[in-house]
């Protein structure tokens, strides 16, 4: 997951290691799990060492995309792990650059359905704060009072570990343990001989933590081998209490960058104060001038092109939020937006975020004088039918009809003899909004299948409140489009120490392994439960 999710997979991990959630009595739910992922966990209680020992061997390699020895040296790595389980194989290219894609076939003789399971080879860089050791040395460990506890040796063959034991590595959850269950779903079944009932491809980003710059080429000049009837993306965690996720979308992003001007130097706020403009005091203005204190975007036109969420959705969002109260309290808020509306209906709605202001001096480099600039800095959340170009044209007639010429040369607009009149604007190129519909088929099918895995009903989440670029799969093909999340919530991605939960790893094998399995007798027209 890209560094979009940064802030809200920070905030859930902070929230699950050092809090005791309430979770509403629905989510306490429970019943027996199926046959199939009783087998499955047979099977992989007898084989726990040799599946810890591949994922060490692929957690342990490094994987920046901007790195182009090491990303294909991992991809070449995946290559030869799917044909070992009968895959045929390829790396796919873009024709414009950038790391390749790892494909796997496994065709199913008779099979009707073709599902495309996708994951992300590349991760994050490790520079920041310090890790409790090497990145790039995995290492199976204990939680204790929310941070890296004790060694937990790992177990000798046939013998089995703490289901609650973490691997700490770079990538371990963001994205390469969806992969390893991938892998190794397919090793259960075949030692069982249960044969898939579907068609499965596998498409492994490598440059997902990067951006994905050359991602829509690269789909555009593969897209008859990339053909599928759904595709599911095995990435982010599971819901904050700890219940599966189904999700239906995500938001789209777009970010800006506006700088206002005031003198040429710095003025002395006695003499010149309440005469001089003060750009930060314009700055607030300006912003207050595009959002209410209740989030609601004031800017005029902003929500011709927004779809309305369906009541299924919003009751779905709804149903997400049974943490809220538990949330609220922790982070120390006596009150949210908008009286108190529930965060998964929220973020189904579009957002302007500030995300910094900078302008003069605070604390001890304060000074009594008037700033030359002020700037400020915003991400802008999308929801389906908005556009990032349009958005852009609406933002700057705002900024216009305020009284500001809008201009994206930094040197021309500081040198204006008019510059307070000048507003500096440089945005990002962003992407939009996806959502696949409830009534898609494939949904009531796949919620059933994760309720047989997990014992329990999972969440259908209309969208994630992060943002990923599915809008390339969109652009590309016509079939549903679905998030399956396995990772534990506080896995503390793109963030020193991140890890992954061995019981979320065993859950994502049994999960896999009832996808290609158990999907496709389900596949008919019913009705999601939201």
């Amino acid at each position: 997951m890209n560094r979009s999710s940064r802030l809200a997979s920070r905030l859930v991990a902070a929230l699950t290691l050092t809090l005791g959630l309430d979770v509403a009595p629905a989510l306490a739910q429970s019943r027996p799990v199926s046959p199939l992922r009783q087998s499955v966990d047979s099977w992989r209680r007898a084989n726990e060492r040799q599946i810890l020992d591949e994922a060490f061997t692929l957690f342990a390699m490094p994987n920046l995309a901007n790195d182009s020895v090491a990303i294909r040296r991992v991809a070449s790595h995946l290559l030869a792990a799917f044909a070992k389980r009968g895959f045929t194989t390829a790396l796919l290219e873009s024709p414009t650059g950038g790391p390749p894609a790892v494909f796997a076939e496994r065709l199913t003789p008779g099979a009707t359905r073709t599902i495309v399971l996708y994951a992300h080879y590349d991760g994050q860089p490790v520079a920041g704060a310090p890790w409790d050791g090497d990145p790039f040395t995995p290492a199976l460990r204990r939680v204790q009072n929310g941070v890296a506890g004790d060694a937990v040796p790992l177990p000798a063959v046939g013998d089995t570990v703490d289901p609650n034991a973490r691997i700490y590595a770079r990538s371990a959850s963001d994205d390469k343990g969806p992969i390893v269950a991938m892998l190794t779903a397919f090793d259960a079944l075949d030692a069982q001989n249960r044969a898939p009932t579907v068609n499965v491809k596998v498409f492994l980003e490598g440059e997902e933590e990067a951006g994905s710059q050359h991602l829509g080429d690269l789909l555009r000049a593969h897209r008859d081998r990339l053909q599928g009837d759904a595709w599911f993306f095995m990435d982010g965690p599971v819901h904050v209490s700890g219940a599966p996720q189904v999700v239906l979308g995500v938001r789209g992003v777009v970010g800006v960058e506006v700088t206002l001007f005031g003198a040429s130097r710095p003025l002395h706020s006695g003499h010149y104060g309440n005469w001089a403009p003060n750009p930060a005091v314009a700055a607030a203005h300006l912003i207050a001038s595009m959002r209410d204190r209740n989030g609601r975007i004031t800017i005029a036109g902003f929500h011709d092109d927004v779809r309305a969420p369906t009541m299924d959705e919003v009751t779905a969002g709804r149903a997400l939020s049974a943490t809220d109260d538990s949330v609220r309290r922790s982070l120390g808020l006596s009150r949210t937006e908008a009286d108190g509306a529930a965060l998964g209906e929220r973020i189904m709605q579009p957002a302007l975020n500030v995300r910094g202001i900078r302008a003069g001096g605070v604390g001890p480099s304060a000074a009594n004088a008037v700033p030359t600039s002020a700037s400020f800095s915003i991400d802008f959340r999308l929801v389906p039918d908005q556009d990032p170009a349009r958005l852009q044209q609406v933002v700057n007639a705002h900024l216009r009809a305020q009284g500001y010429e809008v201009l994206t040369d930094a040197a021309a607009a500081s040198a204006r003899p008019d510059r307070e009149r000048v507003a500096l604007v440089q945005w990002d190129d962003g992407y939009r909004s996806v959502r696949t519909p409830f009534d898609a088929p494939v949904i009531g099918a796949l919620q059933r299948v994760v309720a047989d895995v997990y014992g329990r009903p999972p969440f259908v989440a209309p969208t994630l409140g992060g943002s990923l670029p599915l809008f390339h799969f969109a652009d590309v093909f016509d079939a549903p489009l679905v998030t399956v999340p396995t990772v534990n919530a506080d896995n503390s991605q793109h963030a020193p120490n991140e890890n992954l939960r061995v019981g979320n790893l065993w859950d994502a094998i049994a999960l896999v392994a009832a996808m290609v399995t158990e999907l496709a007798p389900r596949w008919v027209d019913t009705r999601v439960v939201p």
